[in-house]
């Protein structure tokens, strides 16, 4: 019981510090990304064109190699791939901020890791989490950040558990792949 115990406060201590990344990260992001976007985004459509999401990305500090117009620019095309997947020729802000948080957190492996961090917060190993358990386990700031983020859990009948959040969602929703 203790060895259980000790793993799922673990669990716990790792949760944390992967939600005060992406809490503080968000939060640094939000206020960026509206200062740049306004900056870069020459239309004013609130979206970045690829030219203008390439100029934001070096302004943040990515190394892209400088390459003529027409000129296949692949290491800028693999990042298209994750964040403009459809290649409808913009990148949102909501598309943008999905693409810089999943590039600050890879270091964790997979929505999973954080999804069974989150099911060791729940007393019985439920899919969902409570208000409550968030609060008890988490910094205010945390439980604030995933209350505000989290949807309502729905069982497989599609009904409301009250008091109950989704967590898996929220852990997916995370992550651009």
């Amino acid at each position: 019981m203790v060895c259980v115990s000790q793993r799922k406060h673990q669990e716990i201590r790792a949760m944390r510090s992967q939600l005060k990344r992406i809490e503080d990260l968000g939060a640094a992001m939000e206020e960026n990304l509206i200062l740049d976007n306004k900056h870069f985004d020459k239309e004013k459509s609130g979206r970045l064109n690829h030219q203008e999401f390439k100029s934001c990305l070096r302004s943040l500090g990515y190394d892209l190699p400088m390459v003529e117009e027409g000129e296949p620019d692949p290491e800028f095309e693999a990042i298209l791939d994750t964040v403009d997947p459809n290649r409808d020729g913009n990148v949102s802000l909501q598309e943008y901020m999905a693409f810089m948080i999943s590039r600050e957190t890879e270091n964790v492996k997979s929505s999973e890791e954080i999804e069974s961090a989150f099911r060791a917060l729940s007393a019985e190993n439920k899919p969902y989490v409570t208000k409550e358990e968030l609060y008890q386990n988490l910094s205010r700031e945390q439980a604030d950040y995933c209350l505000s983020h989290m949807k309502p859990f729905m069982d497989a009948k599609g009904r409301e558990t009250p008091a109950a959040f989704d967590f898996t969602e929220f852990t997916r929703s995370l992550f651009v792949n």
